[in-house]
């Protein structure tokens, strides 16, 4: 079956490359290139509109100057291609986000293998790397811990080695709740469980931290749900947002009634903490 792939020029690169990755996804592309100039996609060509493309571009056009080529290829494993330019990712002095084909590092506090699978989370985004940072600095022995729009389970994972004792991850796409689960058969950790999912599913009132590294009108629209997953004196982490957008998220945490704390910036993107009173 053949594939369209795209070929976009970005000027400036940051943060409208991650930005625009995450809205294709949205359009049912799942092979991701960074390229020296842009970003290269693909996506089965029955499921590729140009209007789809060109309308995601046009929403961020006073921002970035994009060019658009397309071209028809082969079918392709895409996730041979993917899983070899899949490099590690360090977070800090602790933590290794790696595939099985690299080799361990031994000096590494944490070690997570991932198998890529085109899934987001791999620890390479800047939301990813943000949501890492804000876990190692909280203490999650026997708490429990959700992670919404869990992609590769990186974040769940991470949870279960420092300690978290009830753990759910969740995602609406089935290839990614299929990666999560072999992903966390790989590092060892206990059958917690991984679901097919979203927002309106969350338990009321279970939550020590709800992990929410999603995009920004999934957030805005789920604000109501994740306060009301959270435990008394629980925190959701925010991420997959713009900085730009930092206000509009603290004032609708704030009209769910979450006290908003501190937020984390890297190239562009927002990690916001929340908390229940």
């Amino acid at each position: 079956m053949p594939w369209t792939q795209i070929d976009l020029l970005i000027e400036p690169l940051d943060p409208w490359r991650d930005l625009l990755m995450v809205e294709l996804a949205e359009l049912g592309f799942d092979s991701f290139e960074e390229t020296r100039e842009g970003l290269r996609a693909a996506v089965r060509s029955e499921r590729y509109t140009r209007v789809g493309v060109e309308q995601a571009i046009a929403r961020h056009r006073a921002h970035v100057r994009v060019s658009l080529e397309e071209r028809q290829v082969p079918d392709t494993n895409w996730n041979a291609v993917w899983e070899a330019a899949f490099e590690p990712v360090r977070v800090g002095r602790e933590v290794l986000i790696r595939a099985a084909f690299h080799e361990p590092d031994p000096g590494a506090g944490t070690e997570i293998v991932i198998t890529p699978r085109m899934a987001f989370g791999t620890g390479h985004h800047a939301t990813t790397r943000m949501m890492v940072e804000a876990m190692l600095a909280m203490d999650l022995t026997g708490r429990a811990v959700c992670d919404m729009g869990c992609g590769t389970g990186v974040l769940a994972i991470l949870a279960d080695k420092r300690g978290a004792t009830d753990i759910l991850a969740v995602d609406n796409d089935p290839q990614a709740v299929a990666n999560a689960r072999d992903n966390r058969t790989a590092n060892g950790c206990r059958p917690w469980p991984v679901e097919q999912g979203d927002l309106t599913g969350l338990e009321p009132g279970r939550w020590d931290l709800v992990l929410a590294n999603i995009e920004r009108n999934t957030l805005l629209r789920g604000m109501s749900a994740l306060a009301a997953a959270l435990r008394p004196g629980g925190t959701v982490l925010l991420s997959g947002f713009l900085a730009s957008d930092t206000d509009a998220l603290r004032a609708a945490a704030r009209e769910a009634g979450l006290r908003d704390g501190d937020a984390a910036h890297d190239g562009g993107w927002t990690l916001l903490a929340c908390h229940r009173p």
